[in-house]
C-alpha cells in the first residue's frame, strides 16, 4: 500500500500526516468532553458521541504507532462508514442533517488524504448505505430506533453542526494550502528545470562543436597526408575516408546549429551532405539532385549510420555510375507511414557496373549500417539507372 513514514521528505505527505494528527486529536478531546457531559446527563446522544471519540482515539493510536497516515486514514474511513450505518439506524426530530454533514466532511478528508479513487468509493459507499437503510425502513424490512427529544437535544444538534462545520472548514483550508504549496513548488521546480536544461543545452552545443572541430582536424591531417601519396588507388581510399569523417562532422555541426539537440531535419541534412559530396567528387561533373522527405525529425543515433549509407551511395554513383559522363541525376525520397515504417529510396541515372571484387567495402558498409538501423535493402538495376530501396522499422 506504500504507507507514508513520518520521516518522509515529501512536504505534501507531511501536510497530510499533520492534518490527520490535528483533526483527530481535536475530535478526541471535543467528543470526549461532549460524551462525558451527555453521560452525566443520561442523554442517549452519549452513545454515538463516545463511539466517535473512541474511533478517533483508535485512529490516533494507529497514526503514532505505525508512523503513517494512510493506514490511520483507511481505518478512519472504514469506522466512519460503520458510524454512518449506526446513526442511520436511529431517528430523531432533527432528521439526519448532521449525519449528512459529517459524511461530507469525512469524504473531503478521504479525498485529500487517500486520493480521488478512494474518496469516490468512500462517498458512494456511504450514500448507498444511507439509501439502503432508508429504503428498508420504508418497506418495513427493518425498524429504526427513535431517539427521544430531551433538554440537551437542541444543544447537541447545535454543537454537532458547529463541530462538523469547523472540521469541514479546516479541511478546505488545508486542501487550498496544499494546492497553493504544490503550485509554488511546481513553479520553482520548472524554473530550476529550465535553468538546468539551458545549462545542459549550452554544454551539449559546446560538445558537438568540439567534436566537429576534432573531426575536421582529422580530415585536415588526412588531406595533408594525401598530398604525399602518389598511388592513385591509395589516394582514392584516403578520399573515401576523408568524406566519411566529414559526413560525421557535418552531423555535429548541424546539431549545435539547431534548436533541438536531439533531432535533425533529415531533408535539410541530406541536401547539405549530398552537395558536399558532389563538390568533393564531381570535379568535371554536373549533378542534378532531387531530395524529398516527410520526416522532419530524426534522432542522432539514427542519422549517423544513415549519413554514412548515403555517403557510400553518392560516392559510388559519382565514381562509377557517372564515370566518363558530364551530367548525372540523383533522387532521394524518404517517407514514413502511420505505423512508423520508413521507406527510403535512392536512385541515380548512371550505368551500373559490377564490382571488380567479390567484396566491396562500400557495399559492406551499406549492408552493415542498414542492419544497424534494423532495416532491409533491395537493389534494382536497369538501363535507366540504379535504385536502392531501404525499409526501416523505426528510425525516429
Amino acid at each position: 500500500m506504500g504507507f507514508f513514514n513520518s520521516n518522509s521528505d515529501n512536504p505534501i505527505d507531511k501536510v497530510k500526516f499533520d492534518v490527520t494528527r490535528n483533526m483527530f486529536t481535536f475530535l478526541v478531546i471535543v467528543l470526549t468532553v461532549l460524551g462525558t457531559i451527555n453521560l452525566i446527563q443520561g442523554d442517549i446522544n452519549m452513545y454515538p458521541i463516545l463511539t466517535g471519540a473512541g474511533i478517533c482515539l483508535i485512529v490516533l493510536i494507529l497514526l503514532f504507532q505505525f508512523k503513517n497516515y494512510k493506514l490511520a486514514a483507511s481505518v478512519a474511513m472504514l469506522l466512519g462508514f460503520g458510524m454512518t450505518i449506526f446513526n442511520m439506524m436511529v431517528t430523531s426530530n432533527f432528521g439526519h442533517f448532521v449525519d449528512f454533514f459529517w459524511i461530507i466532511s469525512v469524504a473531503v478528508y478521504v479525498f485529500f488524504v487517500l486520493g480521488k479513487i478512494t474518496g469516490i468509493i468512500n462517498l458512494f459507499a456511504n450514500i448507498a448505505a444511507v439509501g439502503v437503510i432508508l429504503y428498508l425502513d420504508r418497506v418495513g424490512e427493518i425498524t429504526r430506533v427513535f431517539k427521544e427529544f430531551t433538554d440537551y437535544s437542541q444543544i447537541n444538534f447545535t454543537v454537532n453542526i458547529l463541530l462538523s462545520g469547523v472540521i469541514f472548514s479546516y479541511l478546505i483550508i488545508q486542501v487550498i494550502n496544499a494546492l497553493r504549496f504544490t503550485e509554488i513548488n511546481y513553479v520553482e521546480a520548472n524554473v530550476e528545470l529550465s535553468k538546468s536544461n539551458e545549462e545542459k543545452t549550452v554544454m551539449l552545443k559546446e560538445i558537438h562543436h568540439r567534436v566537429k572541430n576534432n573531426l575536421q582536424v582529422i580530415t585536415s591531417l588526412l588531406r595533408l597526408q594525401l598530398h604525399d601519396v602518389e598511388d592513385e588507388s591509395t589516394k582514392h581510399h584516403f578520399t573515401d575516408s576523408i568524406n566519411r569523417v566529414s559526413a560525421m562532422a557535418m552531423i555535429h555541426e548541424r546539431m549545435y546549429q539547431t534548436e533541438s539537440l536531439t533531432e535533425i531535419d533529415l531533408e535539410s541534412y541530406l541536401d547539405a551532405l549530398v552537395s558536399d559530396l558532389i563538390s568533393s567528387y564531381a570535379v568535371n561533373l554536373k549533378v542534378e539532385t532531387s531530395i524529398h522527405s516527410n520526416i522532419k525529425r530524426i534522432e542522432p543515433k539514427s542519422i549517423v549510420p544513415m549519413a554514412l549509407i548515403f555517403n557510400e551511395l553518392v560516392s559510388n554513383s559519382i565514381e562509377h555510375g557517372f564515370a566518363d559522363r558530364v551530367t548525372g541525376r540523383l533522387e532521394i525520397q524518404a517517407q514514413q507511414d502511420d505505423n512508423g515504417i520508413t521507406t527510403v529510396t535512392y536512385r541515380d541515372n548512371g550505368e551500373w557496373k559490377t564490382p571488380s571484387r567479390e567484396s566491396s567495402l562500400g557495399l559492406e558498409l551499406i549492408e552493415s549500417f542498414t542492419e544497424q538501423l534494423d532495416g532491409e535493402c533491395v537493389q534494382n538495376h536497369s538501363a535507366a539507372g540504379t535504385e536502392y530501396v531501404f525499409t526501416f522499422k523505426k528510425i525516429l
